[in-house]
This record gives C-alpha cells, sequence and structure tokens, in this order.
C-alpha cells in the first residue's frame, strides 16, 4: 500500500511541531545537562532515530512515500499472501540529486526512473524489506518490461539492484555507491565515474568522500555503528565501505590513496571536534590507515 507524503496543513503543523520539540530538547540538553551544542544535536538525533525508527510513526517528507512491502527475512518460494509485510519509506524524489535531470528530455527519464530505482531498492532493503519487480512498477507507474530492461542495463554496468528476486535467489550484490568506489579505487576518476553509472559528479565526489571517512575511523577502530554514526550514514553503507576497503587494501594501487583517505579523515576529524567546542584529543599526524 503506498502513502504519499501530504502537504496539508496538518502535516506542515506536525512537522513543525517535532521540529519545536527538537529544539527544546537541545536546549535542554545544553543548559540542564552541560552538553555542547554540537553533543545536544547528536543526541536529539539519535533519539528521535530510536523513536521514529518505525516508518508508521515517522513523518514522510516532501518526495517521499510509504509503502508496504515483503519483509528480508521471508524465504523465497513463500507465497505473497503469506509473507510478513513491512512499512518502508522511500525517496521518489530527492531535490538534491534529482534536479535538472527532466530538462535531458527522454535521456533524462530513463536516467531518472534509473536513479529512482536504485534509491529506493536500497532504502527498503535498509528498512528490513525488499521490493519487487512488480512493486517498482507500482511506484513508478512503469511497464514491467521496462522495469526489467532499466535492471538489465544497470546490471551491465556492474550494478545489481536489490529486489526481492535478486537477493533471495542470487545474493547480496553490489549497489550503485559500492561501484562508484570500487571504479575509484581502480583509478578512475569522478568524472569518469560519475559518466559510467549515470550519476551526476556531486553525487559520486559523496559517495567517494564518504568511503574516506569510513577507512580512517576503521583505523581508529571504530565498528560500523560508531562509523555510520559519526559520519551521518546508514550502516548497511558502512558495510558496503568497509567490504571494498579490505577487498582493495592490499592492492598497489591503493596505496595511492591512502594519503588521500587520512588527509579526508583527518580534516573531517578536526572540524567535528571544533563543533563539540573541546580540545582536540586526535594527533592527526599519527594513526589513521598506514601504508
Amino acid at each position: 500500500m503506498i502513502k504519499i507524503a501530504q502537504n496539508s496543513r496538518k502535516s506542515q503543523d506536525n512537522r513543525l511541531k517535532i521540529k519545536t520539540l527538537s529544539t527544546q530538547m537541545q536546549n535542554v540538553a545544553v543548559e540542564g545537562a552541560g552538553l555542547s551544542p554540537w553533543e545536544a544535536e547528536v543526541l536529539v538525533n539519535e533519539i528521535e532515530n530510536v523513536y521514529f525508527s518505525d516508518p508508521d510513526l515517522r513523518q514522510a517528507t516532501d518526495g517521499q512515500l510509504k509503502y508496504s512491502c515483503i519483509s528480508i527475512k521471508e524465504p523465497a518460494g513463500k507465497k505473497v499472501e503469506s509473507c510478513q509485510m513491512v512499512s518502508v519509506m522511500l525517496t521518489l524524489f530527492d531535490s538534491k540529486e534529482d534536479s535538472g535531470i527532466l530538462q535531458k528530455g527522454k535521456a533524462g527519464a530513463v536516467t531518472l526512473r534509473q536513479r529512482r530505482i536504485m534509491r529506493i531498492t536500497e532504502e527498503a532493503k535498509e528498512q528490513g524489506g525488499l521490493l519487487s519487480q512488480e512493486d517498482l512498477g507500482k511506484i513508478l507507474m512503469s511497464d514491467p518490461r521496462t522495469i526489467r530492461r532499466d535492471i538489465k542495463n544497470l546490471k551491465e554496468i556492474g550494478i545489481i539492484v536489490a529486489t526481492r528476486g535478486q537477493v533471495k535467489d542470487i545474493g547480496p550484490g553490489v549497489s550503485h555507491k559500492g561501484v562508484a568506489v570500487r571504479l575509484w579505487l581502480e583509478g578512475k576518476e569522478v568524472v569518469e565515474i560519475a559518466r559510467h553509472i549515470n550519476h551526476n559528479l556531486k553525487s559520486v565526489e559523496n559517495y567517494i568522500e564518504k568511503f574516506k571517512r569510513v577507512v580512517y575511523l576503521r583505523g581508529k577502530n571504530f565498528d560500523d555503528y560508531q562509523s555510520a554514526l559519526t559520519i551521518g550514514i546508514s550502516v548497511a553503507s558502512v558495510k558496503t565501505f568497509v567490504q571494498l576497503y579490505h577487498e582493495f587494501k592490499n592492492k598497489t594501487f591503493f596505496k595511492s590513496r591512502i594519503s588521500e583517505i587520512n588527509l579526508v579523515g583527518s580534516q573531517h576529524y578536526i572540524a567535528e571536534d571544533k563543533k563539540k567546542d573541546s580540545p582536540l584529543l586526535i594527533d592527526t599526524s599519527k594513526g589513521g590507515i598506514s601504508k
């Protein structure tokens, strides 16, 4: 079942109430518990993540919808009507990634649809659900043959779409984020990568920057959850990046990326420490990933 985000007065009022309460909670944490503004913000974000981890309790923002799909825990071959369903929040339109694509005409429409396929299947999987090709057809209002063709085209460039059939019958594949990072680790630069996976340059740069920070934190013994919390990405994304790190860390070309990884990681560490308004505890001349 699809529940489209509402722009009604009631929905807007609810979002405003949540934002106001979050601000009040941050003020209490700063004034009552003595936390720094940065620590209070992280605390409130984590509280919201816990209380609103169930999509049924979360407010859908503009461009999002709620959708019921089959739980990732259900085995292959089980009848759909007997399967446990989960509610997931999906992003149909991302203003940062999708703006301007439709101006490219028919080619832009294909690009946008494929980006949506990649994005919403990954979002569903991270929330414990799996979308089928039939689900994708309903959500994107596309013919099943079009969806199959898109999935086939994505597979040809190394991107395995996490549909229910793919995950249950073949196993986990590499997301488009993973493909972008893999190409970078193999020596390709961001412009070439963006062209190859048909993504905009900023998105590819963002994937690679997140990978660098995950690897840097790995060198400081951060676990998957700590890295996800620090960087602001999902645990599933951290696991993908860590898997790629272990795959490439002993390869010759990876050594040329180490200094870049440590530089980005240390700069982020310093920036976050300044946000905390506390003395810098990290010696950026040491630690990180060694050559």
